[in-house]
């Protein structure tokens, strides 16, 4: 789930290019998860906001081996994330949180060891760069 744009989409904010400088889009997230090894008919891909009902329930058919996290770069969206994707990873699936520690985006951090200092299912595996990687139990 993402809404491939060239800008970043957030809630509250103008729509400024993106500060990697590699701009998200559709036919780029194909042809990583394909070098990747994924098939292309593995691939589901629903453009859109993960905070969308109808987006939730169109990707929660199925427990997931891994989920990237890289929606609502603010606090309360980032917990939000974190909720419904431990209802929908697989046990021992990985989660990947993006732009955790990044200056730019404070609140994935914020959000994110404030989760896991809770009762979560979450277990912090550890951090590269600017990705945690997250395992559920």
């Amino acid at each position: 789930m993402d809404p491939p744009a060239d800008v970043q989409l957030q809630p509250g904010t103008a729509n400024t290019a993106d500060p990697s400088g590699a701009p998200v889009s559709e036919a780029v997230v194909r042809a990583n998860l394909e070098l990747a090894g994924v098939p292309s008919e593995r691939i589901r891909l629903y453009r859109g906001f993960s905070g969308d009902p109808d987006i939730r329930r169109a990707v929660s058919d199925r427990p997931y081996g891994t989920v990237i996290v890289d929606g609502d770069h603010f606090a309360e969206g980032v917990r939000a994330d974190l909720e419904w994707v431990e209802e929908i990873v697989a046990p021992g699936g990985l989660v990947v949180v993006d732009d955790y520690g990044d200056r730019t985006w404070p609140g994935v951090k914020e959000a994110a060891d404030e989760y896991l200092a809770g009762g979560t299912a979450f277990e912090l595996m550890g951090v590269a760069s600017t990705s945690a990687f997250l395992r559920r139990r």
